[in-house]
């Protein structure tokens, strides 16, 4: 009651989406603060990932190129 969450993963999404990296999962942890306005800040753990390509398609790739 009267808690108001806040979290902005969009400029972390965005520098890393560059890339192929994609989010997964995110995870609480118990870790807590507080700041010296009373705030409570939480610490989360952020899984990503990114696709790959298979084994067979970068050697066939690199051959073409050669």
């Amino acid at each position: 009651q009267g808690v108001e969450v806040q979290t902005d993963y969009v400029p972390l999404l965005n520098s890393l989406a560059m890339y192929g990296w994609q989010l997964t999962c995110v995870l609480p942890t118990p870790i807590v603060k507080t700041n010296r306005e009373g705030n409570l800040s939480t610490k989360q753990i952020v899984f990503l990932q990114r696709p790959s390509l298979p084994q067979k398609a970068k050697k066939e790739s690199k051959v073409n190129n050669l």
